[in-house]
């Protein structure tokens, strides 16, 4: 069954000038998606260079958006 938490956009981009457009339209979209709720915030997380998940989560007051970075640079 999905959810609306199960719902989570991929955002890839090559250069760092297209990058704020793209996770700006990403993070409108879940607006809606999470207006639709009211239960969960949005966390935007960074994977790797120029690779970004945008989500519902539960860990994420409704109403704010978050920032996780997640990306392994040692490897």
């Amino acid at each position: 069954m999905d959810t609306e938490a199960d719902i989570v956009i991929e955002v890839r981009v090559s250069d760092k000038a297209s990058t704020v457009d793209c996770l700006n339209a990403a993070v409108d979209r879940m607006i809606e998606v999470a207006l639709r709720g009211c239960r969960h915030g949005i966390r935007v997380t960074r994977l790797g260079a120029g690779h970004f998940t945008v989500g519902l989560s539960d860990e994420v007051p409704f109403g704010r958006t978050e920032q996780c970075d997640a990306w392994n640079r040692s490897s």
